[in-house]
């Protein structure tokens, strides 16, 4: 089953903008973050959820896209993000995070 969802993972860099995944997902998704292993469990990692139009337009001016496609700004309108999850770390809790941060994010993936 894991093979096969790793088999199966890609990297996309354009989406349908006009679809937005269901809030309570995106939720779910980053409460399964929660059970990732941890470099000493402080559990430093926080996320914001965005699915605003608006709020997804200003982090998309922010981005940077595929940075080996030095001549492609990144998805055309339509093809951009329709909710974003970021990962921020508390610095009130850990300044080192370890690789907390990838092992979440590819959880979330």
């Amino acid at each position: 089953m894991i093979k096969d969802l790793l088999i199966k993972n890609r990297s996309y860099r354009r989406f349908f903008q006009n679809e937005k995944p269901e809030a309570y997902l995106l939720k779910e998704w980053v409460e399964l973050t929660r059970y990732c292993a941890s470099g000493r469990n402080a559990q430093s990692l926080k996320y914001i959820i965005v699915d605003n139009n608006k709020k997804c337009e200003e982090i998309f001016k922010t981005l940077s896209w595929a940075g080996y496609l030095t001549d492609w700004e990144g998805p055309n309108e339509g093809e951009r993000p329709s909710a974003y999850i970021i990962q921020l770390n508390d610095k009130t809790i850990a300044d080192n995070y370890f690789c907390d941060d990838g092992i979440a994010v590819q959880t979330i993936l």
